[in-house]
């Protein structure tokens, strides 16, 4: 394999700042036996349900096939921040013993009662709104719990710790100076034991350092922190050119998971910074003339850190030198075994899906899940490159395929583990892609014209892109069942406006999802037939889940239009069916036997 693909650790991308908080023992830093770690069939733990195989998948059995069509409607909830930035809800719940964890734009979170739907606390902090109001990640895709506590990311850098009783604020720490590089956080973090959990600052479109962080969840405290960029790791800063590492981007926006076999979690990074580049098929060169010359390690990967230092286990590149945005943080991570092999699975951006041996991170299928992708002819698995890129050059209207938000988004998929297929929903559109000039001239969508770092870091993406439609093909999504490793499609459905909702699968075989036209779907999981539907009244971005209480299962999904993936669809491929859509925020919870 070649550098600039796949490999170990290429030096030491990561600083100790506490190590007396982990010792020396490979598996010291993860105890399974804590109510996180082993998740309770009852209960939906973490972001996919359970930190160590990101299944999305709940072992619940009593609604089933037969009686999908007496399931009702057993309590609605409208939380806030419906109009906050791109607005909508796009977080996933947590529950946890009967209460449920909801996150609400931009960095709020609220308790309620599982079964009821009624409201015991909310925290609602007091933020650097000079911050808030100028930061394009003003919003949450969702929360961690562990340790009798609740943890949530803001915006303005800082991470705090809630008691799970009564919302009360146990510590509070600034991570992340905002107020100078302007990106914070807001996807959930992972909670892993005791002495650790995850989390990555966003940002990608910021010319700043990305980090990740393994923080102390008792106080807050940073134990170690793993530079996207490569700051320490020379084999890394030799993949840029010059000084361009140090505004690199890379944000690691979503929550990684956990191989405790190895003592490592595994997660993605952003895209580098700024997120397209004037330098076309000589990007990849460190020596070109060129924003960010060379291949970025560590952005646009896989990465596996240890979980005790933060050090790097293995990383895989997923689009060298990105020239299209397809950054690898959204898109979950699936550890399964298949033959007596530990693998995990990551539906990459670029509309790829990735299979790697979970302890080496050796590629062992990478696959194109699109039928309208036109970045590589594939990935060659003996060289280790994705070959025939297309590179766009500045100045010069490009069909790129995928479109900026990808073929696969931060909409996570299902596992189900019972049949061994693995149900995603895959993006079919593309874009009009214009790079601006080494001057910054050109049209430009979103942010500044050139690199702006004073008085705090502004948003710096360089090009204009304009959704447009495969050759062939409308714009559209397409819900897959499939064999993850070989890729096999065992049947797939059309949706003529893509669904962002993250799926669900239960143990009686029943797959949820929810359209963008408001409809919440029961589907078998089997045939792919719609068995039941319910109308949400609006498009859904966040997830769906299961849980029960006192024995009775229940189905919640976070719903409502809006996020930038959202906001994108309404003013772009689908400006027509999307008109007038407004904002919203719902979460919904079904049950049998209600309201009938």
């Amino acid at each position: 394999m070649t550098l600039s693909r796949i490999g170990p650790a290429l030096g030491t991308a990561a600083t100790v700042a506490m190590v007396s908080a982990l010792v020396a023992s490979p598996a010291s830093a993860v105890p399974q036996c804590n109510e996180i770690t082993h998740c309770a069939d009852e209960n939906w733990c973490a972001y996919h349900r359970t930190v160590d195989k990101a299944y999305r998948h709940s072992p619940l059995t009593e609604i089933n096939k037969d009686n999908i069509r007496n399931l009702g409607v057993a309590w609605l909830f409208q939380p806030g921040g419906a109009e906050q930035a791109a607005g909508g809800l796009h977080s996933t719940p947590l529950v946890l013993d009967g209460a449920m964890y909801v996150a609400y734009n931009p960095s709020s979170v609220m308790k309620l009662d599982a079964a009821t739907g009624q409201r015991q606390w909310a925290y609602v902090p007091e933020m650097n709104q000079a911050v808030v109001a100028r930061s394009a990640f003003a919003h949450t895709r969702g929360t961690a719990v562990g340790g009798g506590r609740v943890y949530m990311g803001l915006a303005d850098g800082r991470i705090v710790a809630l008691s799970q009783d009564d919302g009360s604020v146990i510590w509070d720490q600034q991570i992340v100076d905002s107020a100078k590089i302007t990106a914070g956080f807001s996807g959930a973090a992972t909670y892993v034991s005791e002495d650790i959990m995850v989390i990555g600052q966003n940002g990608g479109e910021y010319p700043v350092e990305g980090r990740i962080f393994g923080i102390n969840p008792k106080d807050g405290s940073v134990v170690w922190t793993f530079y996207t960029t490569g700051r320490g790791d020379d084999a890394a800063l030799a993949t840029w050119g010059g000084d361009s590492w140090l505004y690199g981007g890379g944000g690691s926006w979503q929550p990684g998971t956990v191989d405790f076999a190895n003592n490592q979690i595994i997660m993605g990074t952003g895209n580098p910074n700024p997120d397209y580049d004037y330098c076309g098929a000589d990007c990849r060169d460190p020596n070109a003339d060129a924003h960010r010359p060379g291949d970025n390690l560590y952005t646009s990967s896989t990465v596996a850190l240890d979980l005790d230092t933060g050090e790097l286990n293995w990383y895989f590149q997923e689009a060298p030198s990105d020239p299209y945005d397809y950054d690898a943080s959204p898109g979950e991570y699936v550890i399964f075994e298949k033959d007596g092999r530990r693998m995990v699975l990551h539906p990459g951006k670029s509309g790829f899906n990735h299979v790697h041996d979970a302890a080496t991170g050796q590629p062992l299928a990478v696959y194109s899940a699109m039928n309208h992708q036109n970045w590589t002819s594939g990935f060659n698995l003996e060289t280790g490159e994705f070959e025939n890129m297309l590179w766009p050059v500045a100045g010069e209207k490009t069909l790129v395929c995928p479109a900026i938000d990808g073929g696969h988004s931060w909409n996570a998929g299902s596992y189900n583990p019972n049949n061994g297929i693995h149900y995603r929903t895959v993006q079919e559109w593309c874009m009009w892609l214009t790079i601006a000039h080494k001057d910054g001239s050109g049209p430009i969508s979103f942010g500044e014209a050139t690199r702006i770092t004073e008085p705090y870091a502004q948003v710096y993406m360089a090009a204009e892109w304009i959704q447009a439609d495969p050759e062939t093909d409308k714009s559209h999504g397409r819900l897959i069942a499939r064999e993850p490793v070989s890729g096999e499609i065992l049947w797939e459905k059309r949706y003529d406006i893509i669904p962002q909702a993250s799926l669900l699968t239960t143990g009686s075989g029943l797959l949820f999802n929810a359209d963008y036209l408001g409809n919440l779907e029961a589907i078998d999981g089997d045939t792919g037939d719609i068995l039941w539907t319910f109308n949400l009244g609006s498009g859904t971005n966040g997830g769906i889940i299961s849980y029960a209480v006192d024995g009775k299962q229940y189905i919640t999904v976070a719903s409502g239009h809006g996020t930038y993936v959202g906001m994108g669809m309404l003013a772009g491929a689908f400006a027509g069916e999307t008109m007038d859509y407004q904002r919203s925020a719902l979460v919904a919870t079904f049950t049998l036997n209600t309201f009938q």
